[in-house]
């Protein structure tokens, strides 16, 4: 049978309802594609949603091991440097023993700050066998060398192979808005001008002579001192022989004071001797007044 010849109008809606039945039967696959599209375009958005997140999280992560090394490497760059402008240890020299009466006993030892901006404060004794002297109070300058003294400890017989011994040490730093220049602030506290002291063995006492030292001290710095110290130290052909102490009291700025030290024991017929403010020029109760009232300037005093 022939198949029958359609007008051309019927041909157009014949054609028509084939092309209406293959989107109807396509949409479902399209629909699947569409959605199968979206999926993947959602997982890739979340993939690289956690590749950032990731990310960010890691490099943070090595920024903050970065950070905390650096910080690491800060604190023991600090700390290098903290202890490189530690201070110094004393330079302690060996303790000696010279007699100070028939009955008792001197002990000495110098001791040396090298440090330029610290001065220590501490506590020291002598002792040599059964002997032990008293428990001194004791402090050095920066950049000071000194006699440590501790006098009239009682013994039997010469004391022999003496030590000393400092306890309780403490540092200070110097505060430089106080003194910028320290070395040139320890000079205008401690002006005392001294005259070259005299030694004579001149004193008759019952069948013995005692010896004496003399000595004048100007106060030419600015301040004035409650009870200053002065070190004696009396040696013969470069050793010492004798060391004593001279305290002035109430000692004003500007004035001029005789003092003498004598010496008791077995005293040479000549000595030399030296004499050495050992004053703590930082501890404000050794100053008869506050530091910085000032009225008339003593210095004009004495010229």
């Amino acid at each position: 049978m022939a198949n029958p010849i359609l007008s051309p109008e019927l041909q157009a809606i014949e054609a028509q309802n084939r092309r209406d039945i293959r989107i109807v039967e396509a949409r479902p696959k399209l629909m699947r594609l569409g959605f199968a599209l979206a999926v993947i375009a959602d997982v890739a958005m979340l993939a690289f949603f956690a590749l950032v997140i990731i990310g960010y999280i890691v490099s943070d992560s090595f920024a903050e091991i970065r950070s905390a090394a650096g910080f690491a490497n800060n604190i023991a760059a600090m700390h290098s440097i903290a202890k490189g402008s530690d201070a110094q240890q004393l330079t302690l020299g060996s303790a000696k023993v010279v007699q100070g009466t028939p009955t008792s006993y001197d002990f000495y030892a110098t001791v040396k700050n090298t440090n330029a901006d610290w001065y220590a404060t501490f506590t020291y004794s002598f002792s040599a066998g059964s002997t032990t002297s008293r428990i001194e109070d004791g402090f050095v300058m920066p950049g000071e060398s000194k006699y440590l003294l501790s006098l009239g400890t009682k013994a039997d017989g010469r004391p022999s192979s003496p030590s000393i011994t400092l306890e309780n040490i403490v540092w200070h730093r110097v505060n430089h808005h106080d003194a910028p220049d320290v070395a040139a602030w320890l000079a205008e506290h401690g002006n005392f001008l001294l005259t070259t002291p005299t030694y004579a063995a001149d004193i008759a006492l019952a069948n013995d002579k005692i010896g004496r030292t003399t000595f004048t001290v100007t106060n030419a710095s600015p301040y004035s001192y409650w009870a200053p110290q002065f070190n004696v130290i009396l040696e013969r052909a470069g050793a010492v022989v004798g060391v004593s102490q001279a305290t002035l009291s109430e000692f004003t700025a500007g004035e001029i004071r005789n003092s003498e030290v004598r010496w008791y024991g077995d005293i040479p017929l000549t000595a030399t001797a030296t004499v050495a403010p050992n004053v703590n020029f930082f501890d404000e109760s050794s100053y008869m007044s506050p530091q910085g009232e000032q009225g008339i300037d003593p210095r004009d005093l004495l010229k």
